[in-house]
């Protein structure tokens, strides 16, 4: 099975990598290919009725229900947090999660306990640690632990009437994302979240639109990837996606810039922007 080499130039200003952080990456490439390949072949077992539930009645693809981007971005401490949620499909997504989160959670932590030890032996030689809420991938690799919560009290948002059931994904050893979570996800108390502090957990750069002359300035943006390697699908299908608005371009286009650090794992990355709902959202009645 081809391997993808790491990406050395991927730490910013081309720093050199030695020979334990290129190992570091390369374990970690190599368990974010087998999360790939695990939700491939879920989802490649689905039957025609629970394709057609996951995809919203053909509204989405399939490709749009991968995590393993998200999750690559959890790890470079670029977006605090991933909610996995089958709305609708609550059954399926507790298969999911039994059966390709769980086993793909317990092979990437075992590449964050080795950068544990790494750092434990070595200091910031081989790995890196970071403090509060800075988000440097450049700092990769380091320690890092993943958990897989469920959302169990009820909270609301003003997009979603229910997260309830729903699944978070954080690293607890990032100080912003179990915090974050915990205050806002996994807090009984709280029964509703804003859609601007969602954004701001899941790392978007653009916020929901709440005004008439924003509808006209809506630019839905996917980020696009696949994986090197023969094995691979050739196709790209979508790492994460959200919706800015025209006058949030660029700040989008600093967190592309960011969010490029994924080809470290070998994950090449491009950006797709759908400008075409611009001004296409009629005005109210007078």
């Amino acid at each position: 099975m081809p391997e993808a080499q790491p990406h050395d130039g991927a730490r910013s200003g081309g720093a050199t990598t030695n020979l334990g952080e290129l190992d570091a990456i390369r374990r970690t490439t190599r368990a974010l290919r087998q999360l790939y390949h695990r939700e491939k072949q879920w989802m490649g077992a689905r039957t025609a009725e629970q394709a057609s539930r996951l995809t919203q009645q053909g509204q989405l693809s399939l490709s749009e229900q991968l995590h393993y981007g998200e999750i690559a971005f959890v790890l470079l401490r670029l977006k605090p947090c991933v909610i996995i949620d089958y709305a609708g499909d609550r059954e399926q997504l507790d298969d999911y999660i039994a059966k390709v989160i769980r086993p793909s959670l317990r092979d990437l932590n075992a590449v964050g306990d080795r950068n544990a030890a790494a750092q434990t032996a070595d200091g910031s030689a081989s790995c890196h640690e970071q403090s509060g809420t800075e988000s440097n991938a450049a700092l990769y690799p380091r320690p890092f632990s993943l958990a897989c919560s469920r959302i169990d009290g009820r909270l609301e948002s003003p997009e979603v009437s229910s997260w309830t059931g729903a699944f978070v994904l954080y690293d607890t050893k990032w100080p912003h994302s179990a915090a974050w979570v915990k205050s806002n996800l996994l807090n009984n108390e709280k029964i509703s979240i804003s859609e601007d502090e969602l954004a701001r957990g899941l790392d978007y750069p653009g916020f929901i639109p709440k005004t008439t002359d924003d509808m006209h300035a809506i630019v839905p943006v996917s980020y696009l990837g696949r994986m090197n390697g023969e094995w691979m699908c050739d196709r790209w299908e979508c790492l994460t996606s959200f919706i800015v608005l025209q006058n949030q371009l660029p700040q989008m286009a600093l967190h592309r810039i960011r969010y490029q650090a994924i080809k470290m794992f070998g994950i090449e990355m491009e950006v797709n922007m759908d400008t075409s709902l611009i001004d296409q959202f009629p005005d109210p009645l007078p």
